[in-house]
């Protein structure tokens, strides 16, 4: 009976040491350079520590979602990492030159879209006159004014938008375009008047009716926009033609005018409404702002004078 106890316990501690060595590494030596090797027990993983397969996705790999940045992407080539690229850097070298000018027009951005949007949206007609004394304050010589002619002048803001349309123009194939009228005074405009009517009564014209013809194509003393100092003409002919229009330079001038803050004041299909002939030479300031809406509503200045009192 003794005997029966004494290997049981015998038994028992042998098992205990049995599970002992399993639970550790065992170190087996190198014969052949004596280092000591640990060789790792393996065992088998209980069901309660297997973790849950991945769901298969058609041989796709799984990558963790990873936050990307509105601001910055960074693009490599060939091993080459290129510098990050902020959204702000790109939206500023999108609007660096948003008109696509091929001249760099930087300087006269003030000039051509003021901060005083309003300031130069002026209507002159013979509905609404200005009085004989009316001269702007600040007159610029225009670079551009054609060599046989005297120098002419515009109001500081609408000079310097001139400069830039015409360099720009120039840069576009309009080479010999150049400045025939800017500004006028009260007198000047009425001996260039005076000075026409007088003609036609000589070819049998009585006074009043040469007064009616000049008055579609010469505006009447007080009436003319040159004399705000925002009114321009311009062409490459020997003098002021509707011929013009069919130029690539007419076509050109017409269609960007807008950009630099120009309108084409008399167009050929609002005559009735402005009560002068077409004249695609005559250019007319009244800063970027409006000069685009007027251009993509296709109006007069009449005309948009008054959608904008119906539209405040």
């Amino acid at each position: 009976m003794k005997f029966i106890r004494t290997a049981a316990l015998l038994i028992a501690a042998f098992t205990l040491l049995c599970a002992a060595l399993t639970s550790c590494d065992i170190t087996v030596p190198d014969e052949t350079t004596g280092t000591t090797y640990v060789s790792p027990v393996i065992t088998s993983p209980t069901p309660e520590t297997i973790a849950p397969l991945d769901p298969i996705t058609d041989g796709e790999t799984t990558v963790p979602d990873e936050t990307v940045t509105e601001t910055t992407a960074e693009i490599t080539t060939e091993g080459t990492t290129a510098p990050p690229v902020t959204e702000s850097e790109t939206t500023t070298k999108a609007i660096e030159n948003p008109l696509g000018f091929k001249v760099d027009l930087s300087a006269y951005e003030k000039y051509m879209d003021p901060a005083d949007k309003d300031a130069y949206l002026i209507l002159v007609n013979p509905s609404n006159p200005v009085g004989k004394d009316y001269k702007p304050t600040d007159l610029e010589p225009l670079v551009d004014t054609r060599s046989d002619r005297s120098k002419r002048y515009m109001r500081l803001y609408a000079a310097m938008s001139l400069e830039a349309f015409l360099k720009e123009a120039r840069a576009n194939g309009c080479k010999n375009v150049t400045v025939t009228s800017a500004y006028r005074s009260y007198d000047s405009q009425k001996e260039i008047f005076d000075g026409d009517v007088e003609k036609l009564m000589k070819k049998g014209y009585s006074k009043e009716e040469a007064i009616a013809i000049e008055r579609k194509d010469t505006a009447y003393p007080g009436e003319s926009e040159h004399q705000t100092g925002l009114a321009v003409d311009m062409h490459n002919m020997s003098s002021a033609q509707q011929a013009f229009a069919n130029t690539y330079e007419a076509q050109w001038l017409a269609e960007n005018c807008w950009k630099f803050g120009f309108i084409l004041r008399y167009m050929p299909d609002k005559e009735d409404i402005t009560t002068y002939v077409y004249e695609p030479w005559h250019f007319r300031y009244v800063g970027r702002y409006h000069a685009q809406r007027i251009y993509e509503l296709h109006m007069c200045l009449e005309e948009y004078i008054e959608y904008l009192e119906n539209n405040p």
